[in-house]
């Protein structure tokens, strides 16, 4: 596989040549020093070839030619040559001498090469386990990883591997809707592999439970619990350390999936526990800002029936009259907040093909209905271009932005509302400004102001509550709605603070081109 690399093991074809190959140069040289050195001596190259080849054959095999191989000596170089017959005070004592010491080298050697061949398993293990631990801690997805685990396993114990890993919890009867099995399995297998993630145990010949199995059952084990398990069909003949190593592997990739779940736990948590909270601040907030004016409805309509004779047609009118502000004011609230509502809902427009001068002009007759609109001062350049657009949804982001001037800024001040074309990043955009003769919001504020809900200092004694010293701007939806309003059309919305005085709130909505069809003489919805 690509990401967890496995070392080969080393061929055994090398060895054996290697092996016979010592043991033909030692007979070489035995018959080539036959008539120079006496039996005893080259009884040494005997020896000397039995333990250089050990190195390189198995044990088995190395006590084998041993003992053949002295026999063979015996044959050909103990007198009287040809046959087996030995002389007990001359070479008997030899030859079992030499019998005995190529046994022990033999099996020395063979010991020291199983540990040394074990030490470079472990080792190799290790390094495996530390570089899919690794994989796994870098990832942040741990199902993404389930391909290279059943390639992994495949690799080290060269069996087919079959995984099943939970989707979510634990369901409460088998149910592969519940999980994601890779690779396919006969139904009796996937009754053991169900079996085998509900009790967080292996299964198969060598784990101690239904050692009649040829298949191993590894569970991808976390704290107390099993997240799947992994198959290994026919894998009845192994050792113990390789079974023990496919285990480590699956619990790492079983922690992992621990981790994953625990953390979306969380987030989840955090997101409900937010929510609430929102919620919290939703009903406070909006206990806060309706609580005044329907407090001043009750007063007016209290006085108007308990104290109607006493009051002259003119008080009488301004409390009616302060009844309709109040009324006005909670009506403007609530259609506020549900229109952020359902901006955050659905985020559905109702564009179609708008003139800026018409929105404007629209907004001035109505402030001009409330006698406010000797303080609107218009600015619009030439030959505005028309704006894709939800007509209402601007109106009111308008309406919104014009309310907030003109509630906290001097008495008789004037506001003013500019629109031009502006060219920002070589994109051509609709830019419309509403500034005031107030004293500004604070650096700091001037992001959350935008948040629902939010209240921040502010410099100007109209409609403003003191605060430890600070004027609190009331709490409300107004502002948040004209954001909403202006990323929903792809545009925002920007706050300037010149240190002249006063607040600049900017609205930019990027331009369309018009649609033009030289057949039709009206505008065309795109």
């Amino acid at each position: 596989m690509n990401s967890i690399s496995v070392a080969p093991s080393t061929p055994k074809k090398t060895s054996f040549w290697l092996g016979g190959a010592i043991w033909l140069a030692g007979w070489v040289a035995i018959y080539a020093l036959d008539k120079h050195l006496d039996v005893n001596n080259l009884a040494m190259f005997l020896v000397l070839a039995s333990a250089l080849a050990t190195v390189c054959l198995p044990w088995r095999v190395s006590v084998l030619l041993t003992i053949i191989f002295v026999l063979v000596f015996d044959w050909f170089f103990i007198p009287p040559r040809g046959t087996f017959t030995v002389d007990l005070h001359q070479h008997a004592l030899m030859l079992l001498v030499v019998l005995v010491v190529n046994l022990i080298v033999v099996s020395l050697m063979a010991l020291l090469r199983a540990q040394s061949e074990r030490a470079l398993r472990h080792a190799s293990e290790a390094d495996i386990l530390r570089q899919w631990s690794d994989l796994l801690l870098e990832s942040s997805q741990p199902h993404e990883h389930l391909q290279e685990l059943q390639e992994l396993l495949a690799q080290l114990s060269g069996r087919d591997v079959t995984l099943l890993v939970l989707k979510d919890a634990l369901p409460a009867t088998d149910d592969l809707q519940a999980a994601k099995l890779l690779c396919d399995a006969g139904i009796e297998q996937r009754h053991a592999l169900w079996f085998c993630t509900r009790n967080n145990q292996p299964l198969g010949r060598g784990t101690g439970r239904y050692e009649m199995f040829l298949d191993v059952y590894l569970p991808l084990r976390a704290r107390g619990h099993a997240l799947g398990a992994a198959l290994i069909t026919h894998f009845a003949v192994h050792e113990f350390s390789t079974r023990v190593h496919l285990q480590a592997i699956c619990d790492q990739f079983g922690n992992a999936l621990e981790r994953y779940n625990l953390h979306q736990q969380d987030i989840k948590a955090r997101e409900e526990a937010q929510s609430q909270l929102v919620r919290n601040n939703l009903l406070a907030a909006i206990s806060h800002d309706y609580r005044t004016p329907l407090a001043t409805i009750m007063g007016a309509a209290s006085s108007l029936n308990e104290q109607t004779e006493k009051l002259d047609a003119a008080q009488q009118q301004q409390l009616v009259r302060r009844i309709y502000d109040e009324a006005e004011r909670l009506n403007t609230m609530t259609h506020n907040i549900l229109q952020l509502a359902r901006l955050d809902a659905d985020n559905q427009l109702a564009c179609d093909w708008q003139s800026a001068e018409e929105i404007v002009g629209e907004l001035m007759r109505r402030w001009r209905g409330r006698q406010l609109g000797h303080r609107l001062h218009i600015q619009l350049d030439n030959d505005l271009p028309l704006l894709w657009c939800d007509a209402v949804l601007i109106g009111q982001l308008l309406e919104n932005l014009v309310d907030n001037a003109l509630k906290y800024s001097p008495d008789n001040s004037p506001v003013r509302i500019y629109a031009a074309v502006s060219l920002q990043s070589e994109l051509k955009y609709f830019s419309i400004s509403v500034s005031d003769k107030g004293q500004g919001i604070d650096a700091l504020w001037r992001d959350k102001i935008f948040e629902p809900f939010q209240r921040g200092p502010v410099v100007t004694e109209r409609g403003a509550i003191a605060d430890g010293g600070k004027l609190i701007l009331g709490a409300g939806v107004g502002l948040a709605l004209c954001r909403a309003i202006a990323r929903a059309h792809g545009g925002d919305i920007k706050i300037h603070c010149p240190t002249s005085g006063g607040s600049i709130f900017e609205l930019c909505l990027p331009l369309r081109e018009l649609p033009v069809e030289p057949h039709k003489n009206s505008r065309d919805f795109p």
